[in-house]
């Protein structure tokens, strides 16, 4: 019973052994690469943001100048709807005041310099 007893200790002592806690131990190796290694992913992710900031300013000011343009055209047709309004007040203000449109325009020239006659 003695020696079952000791082979069961010694197997739960190996046991505990294999699996018992113990600190981790880096030399300065293993610390010199794990310290190159979060400085590359910090200036990977940096990298990251900074290319997608730029990439938005693009996009913003593609569309500021689609903006200028769109506003630039709106002006334009502004100042031609004006236009055409003002002719359809003259051809309104026209038959209010009684004007008949010309059939036939005549030209003439005078050689003599006088438009009256006598």
């Amino acid at each position: 019973m003695k020696i079952l007893n000791r082979r069961k200790q010694a197997r739960i002592g190996r046991y505990h052994s294999t699996y018992r806690k113990s600190g981790l131990r880096l030399g300065p190796v293993a610390l010199s690469f794990i310290t190159i290694l979060i400085f590359s992913l910090i200036s990977l992710f940096y990298l990251a943001q900074s290319n997608q900031i730029t990439t938005k300013g693009y996009a913003l000011q593609d569309l500021e100048q689609k903006k200028a343009k769109v506003q630039a055209e709106n002006e334009r047709l502004q100042v031609e709807a004006a236009r055409l309004e003002s002719l359809n007040k003259i051809s309104e203000k026209s038959k209010d005041l009684s004007f008949v449109p010309m059939k036939e325009l005549k030209y003439f020239s005078s050689i003599s310099g006088s438009l009256a006659m006598k």
